[in-house]
């Protein structure tokens, strides 16, 4: 296991007492970029096949665990949509 995976997966196991940095480190390792900041507020966007993902996480020691939540629900969409977009790049050479 890759330890891309296993901080994945430690978010999963414990939504609680996540730093913001470890959060972001997370998002911007699966994709999502920090697009801007406002105030507390840090915004993460990921485009992939004309869809934006967008997460918004607050500032906060530690990171409420409703928000480590959305986020890894966003990072499993992006994943489903990286697969999609691969697929139809695959059946794209195979016509072609």
């Amino acid at each position: 296991m890759s330890k891309r995976q296993k901080r994945l997966q430690k978010l999963r196991q414990n939504p609680k007492d996540v730093s913001f940095d470890e959060l972001r480190q997370v998002l911007q390792t699966e994709g999502f970029l920090l697009d801007h900041v406002t105030g507390s507020h840090h915004i993460f966007r990921a485009q992939i096949g004309g869809e934006v993902l967008t997460v918004v996480i607050p500032f906060a020691r530690p990171v409420k665990p409703i928000y480590v939540k959305r986020a890894l629900q966003e990072i499993e969409k992006l994943r489903q949509v990286m697969q999609e977009v691969e697929e139809q790049e695959d059946d794209g050479d195979d016509e072609g």
